[in-house]
């Protein structure tokens, strides 16, 4: 189970660790990322927190989710007409 510190909220924690991840190339885009239950095991988080590190990368548009298949890394922005790299 990954280390949280206790300087900032859980949540926040989490959403940066997820999102240097797609940064980094570890998630690529049209991947799959983690959902609520994996987060919640990976680092021992509430589903509600879950839930909210969720909302939050699909609100900077770090992902997408569809109904029912789950959240994917979004293409990159700078990608040449959104094409993933």
């Amino acid at each position: 189970m990954a280390e949280l510190r206790d300087d900032q909220p859980r949540w926040r924690q989490v959403r940066d660790i997820i999102a240097a991840r797609i940064s980094s190339g570890r998630y690529k885009p049209g991947q799959r990322v983690p959902g609520e239950r994996d987060l919640q095991q990976e680092f021992g988080i509430a589903g509600t927190t879950a839930h909210k590190v969720l909302v939050a990368l699909r609100e900077d548009g770090l992902i997408y989710t569809e109904r029912g298949m789950g959240s994917f890394a979004s293409p990159r922005p700078d990608a040449p007409d959104g094409v993933p790299e």
